[in-house]
């Protein structure tokens, strides 16, 4: 079953969309910006969410501690609320919306 579209009024239909990125075990922050970069150059918005599996905000939690940092309790990158899911290991779900008129055909 197909997810529905919105329609504001004054605004096109939105499509949401979504981009799956599979990370290795011990990623590191470019591999990380370079998830969002995908999805920002697939569908020419930034998401609004990111799903993540626990190993993968674990290993962020690491990074973050590497840098004498900690992570807030709502963790947020670059501006986008990332969340824990039940997901495979290493996987990192990017969830937007898309005006159709300015997703093009493709």
């Amino acid at each position: 079953m197909s997810e529905p579209t919105i329609r504001l009024e004054g605004v096109g239909h939105l499509e949401r969309v979504r981009c799956e990125v599979r990370l290795e075990p011990r990623f590191d922050e470019a591999a990380f910006e370079a998830a969002f970069a995908r999805f920002r150059r697939l569908y020419n918005v930034a998401p609004l969410q990111a799903l993540c599996s626990a190993d993968v905000l674990f290993r962020l939690e690491e990074l973050a501690a590497s840098r004498g940092e900690r992570l807030e309790p709502r963790i947020r990158y670059g501006g986008v609320p990332l969340s824990a899911e039940i997901l495979p290991p290493g996987l990192l779900v990017l969830e937007g919306e898309v005006d159709e008129d300015r997703m093009g055909d493709w």
